[in-house]
């Protein structure tokens, strides 16, 4: 032991004793006693600082656990009916996840889907959008069946003395709204109702928590705000019967229309493994048919997979080269707060997707090429992540309305039930330009969306692209 350190441990009194004694002050104690004393101090703080460890990375769901059970037994106590443990679980992590966001939830395994898509009359049921119809095919009449009653008010259970008489000339049309949905039943007394669901502004777990209660049902009653233009609405509700998946066109998710010479249209209606064939398909006509101008139409396309925007991107974007270009930054948790950064490409293919024809820009083969986008409130997500690729890499124009501004992405988890838990895991970046007309990753569009010039600015739902006031503008941009 060194001097200095002698110094400190005996204080500077040293009494000159050769056995194995410290002093400090007046008082001896063995060198085995502070190894022992100083043995178990150090265990007790490697104690405290792991239960600590284990109480702080836990405390925000055990400490609300005597809460949760508290509800459960006072549940159990007083509800009408008998709840198990399983079930009130169950409840309770649903109510949770969809009480993050609108975009969470836990759906059912066979509805993991649900969020986006067709649902009975080929409503556009994203959670974006409140349940908005919307043909698939423009151009297809009104929708065949017609009203069975109209209401001032809305009543879940809807009598057939209620409301007004049958009415023989009203019919679902594009841009209507689904407030309710149900299914026609008889009371008790014999008596005819049609019980219905809301489920207008419905979250993603309630929406399918409600299309779940009518899987089995081939024919359902739809309560229905009509639209009458510019954003209004009619004041009451129509009650229509109509059975599911009538129109079977509308299984498909892009469309093609030549619409002048030169300007061809694509309407795509959501990104998705089983549409890109559909995309390829449209683009085989535009080419073949000698078109230059692009219209897409992406109106109430709520988005969808990653890898399909990524597939569609190729073709579109301004790309010399053809290579795969970077089109969105995604800042995703990894797990428990570690933020990481992952730039997602536009590519030639889709790896989900088998025999699926090789995407090439349509800018390297034909010359001229260039594309204007409709958008209005839904569109979403994957296709505002598409607009925000379109605008830094062909400096496209928009026509419409403002986009939705869906700028975060969710991931899916099964869970042991077999349901799926969506989170909402992070947000995504579209490419701009900074003053060096560099690439730089600084603006999201989330809670923004992308708003068209003023001069593009067009009040309208889809119509007839006959008629339709957005494609007059995109033409009159193109000249046409």
């Amino acid at each position: 032991m060194s001097d200095n350190l002698k110094d400190i441990f005996s204080n500077g009194q040293s009494n000159g004793d050769t056995n194995n004694t410290v002093t400090y002050g007046k008082k001896k104690l063995s060198v085995k006693l502070i190894a022992l004393i100083t043995v178990l101090v150090l265990l007790l703080t490697v104690g405290a600082f792991v239960v600590g460890m284990v109480y702080e990375s836990s405390k925000g769901i055990n400490s609300d656990m005597p809460l949760m059970i508290e509800a459960y037994e006072l549940i159990k106590k007083y509800y009408y009916e008998d709840i198990s443990w399983e079930t009130f679980q169950d409840i309770a992590a649903a109510a949770f996840a969809g009480s993050l966001d609108k975009f969470s939830g836990i759906v059912g395994g066979e509805s993991s889907a649900v969020s986006s898509g067709a649902i009975g009359l080929h409503v556009s049921s994203t959670i974006y959008n409140e349940h908005v119809v919307t043909f698939a095919v423009p151009n297809m009449p009104a929708y065949s069946a017609t009203a069975i009653k109209r209401f001032d008010t809305y009543d879940e259970n809807l009598y057939d003395d209620d409301g007004v008489a049958l009415l023989n000339d009203v019919y679902v049309r594009e841009g209507d709204k689904i407030f309710a949905v149900g299914v026609e039943g008889y009371t008790q007394s014999g008596e005819k109702v049609y019980s219905t669901v809301k489920v207008e502004s419905a979250n993603l777990t309630f929406f399918s928590q409600i299309m779940s209660l009518f899987v089995d049902y081939d024919e359902l009653v739809y309560m229905v705000n009509k639209y009458v233009g510019d954003g209004e609405y009619e004041d009451g509700y129509y009650a229509f019967k109509i059975r599911r998946s009538t129109y079977e066109e509308s299984e498909k998710y892009a469309y093609y229309y030549s619409i002048t010479d030169d300007v061809g249209l694509i309407r795509l209606t959501q990104f998705y493994r089983d549409g890109d064939f559909d995309f390829a398909s449209c683009i085989v006509d535009f080419i073949s048919e000698g078109k230059k101008k692009l219209i897409l139409d992406l109106r109430d396309n709520g988005g969808g997979e990653l890898t399909s925007l990524q597939y569609i991107a190729q073709f579109l974007l301004n790309n010399p080269e053809s290579k795969q270009l970077p089109i969105m930054n995604l800042i995703y948790n990894s797990g428990y707060g570690n933020m990481k950064s992952a730039i997602e490409y536009s590519s030639n293919t889709n790896p989900t997707v088998v025999n699926l024809p090789i995407a090439s820009p349509l800018a390297n083969r034909i010359e001229g090429f260039e594309i204007v986008v409709l958008t209005n409130e839904n569109t979403a997500s994957a296709s505002e992540g598409l607009i925000g690729a379109l605008q830094y890499y062909n400096d496209v124009k928009i026509v419409g309305t403002t986009t939705y501004g869906k700028g975060v992405a969710q991931i899916s988890i099964p869970l042991s039930t077999g349901d799926y838990l969506y989170v909402t895991n992070g947000r995504y970046y579209v490419p701009t330009a900074d003053s060096n007309g560099n690439l730089v990753w600084e603006r999201t569009i989330h809670e923004i969306g992308f708003t068209p010039l003023k001069e593009n600015i067009v009040e309208d739902r889809i119509a007839d692209y006959a008629i339709d006031k957005c494609v007059a503008r995109a033409l009159e941009l193109f000249g046409a």
